[in-house]
């Protein structure tokens, strides 16, 4: 018997990197997914690389593996209406949600603020925020018609508590998804539903071998500067941010709610 038994996780950026890990943790405790990613379509601005159609379908394939059900949306969360008909996509295959992994990410060059560009601000928040917004607007629906409570669990950063130099829009992005956390935890509680943030350090996934390229280094040089702000300067895996995401997912913290949960190998208190 796992603790998620007959629960539907939707979760966005789950293609690859924490994204795939927390599908495939909550896939052990029992649930089914439905991974949402871009699957390869163009982003535009900032001129960050995406997770590939074949990546969407690796995560099926493990997810199938744990013999769990998975259905696979390439979707876009910029997308007003491909974010709406992926969870409508959800429904049709399982017939409810119950968990909701606002995960979907990009990355972005280290870069002074008043150098970023218009195109970029707007592009890099047009995932990380807006995203995150649509991703539960469309879900909070849902499951405020089953009426059967739930839990979403928005994926922030240390950067949405402490300002990372070189990366303004990351950190208003990350930012704002704590205060989204904040404010959905209050307007979703009278229907039993539980919001809560997470808020890694160093993960060691692609999205650090993509602001290290497009910052013209490597992983190998970009990684010290950024674990020497924690006491454990190693980077964290993506398995350490999905044990939280099972802990919020699950009846385990079924009074949590507007929780910000840092796992961050202390970065915050260093």
């Amino acid at each position: 018997m796992g603790k998620l038994d007959g629960k539907v996780a939707f979760i966005t950026g789950g293609a690859r990197g924490q994204g795939r890990s927390h599908a495939l943790a909550l896939a052990r405790e029992g649930a089914d997914i439905v991974v949402v990613d871009i699957g390869g379509q163009s982003l535009g601005h900032p001129n960050s690389p995406v997770a590939s159609a074949s990546d969407l379908e690796e995560t099926v394939r493990l997810v199938e593996d744990l013999d769990r059900r998975c259905v696979a949306v390439t979707a876009d969360v910029r997308s007003d209406e491909q974010v709406k008909s992926a969870v409508e996509r959800a429904v049709s295959e399982f017939g409810h949600i119950d968990i909701v992994v606002a995960n979907a990410g990009i990355a972005d060059k280290t870069t002074p603020f008043w150098e970023i560009t218009r195109e970029d601000w707007d592009g890099l928040l047009a995932v990380k925020l807006t995203g995150v917004w649509q991703t539960c607007k469309y879900t909070a629906q849902q499951l405020i018609r089953q009426g059967t409570g739930g839990s979403m669990i928005l994926i922030s950063s240390v950067a949405g508590i402490k300002g990372l130099a070189g990366l303004a829009h990351y950190n208003a992005a990350k930012f704002g998804v704590r205060g989204l956390a904040k404010t959905f935890a209050n307007e979703l509680g009278e229907f039993g539903i539980r919001v809560n943030s997470i808020h890694p350090g160093t993960v060691d996934t692609p999205m650090i071998d993509a602001i290290a390229s497009m910052s013209g280094a490597t992983k190998e040089q970009l990684m010290p500067g950024f674990l020497q702000l924690q006491i454990f300067q190693q980077p964290l895996e993506p398995r350490d941010t999905s044990a939280g995401v099972v802990w919020l997912a699950s009846d385990d913290s079924r009074y949590v709610t507007g929780l910000e949960l840092v796992i961050d190998g202390g970065w915050i208190t260093k």
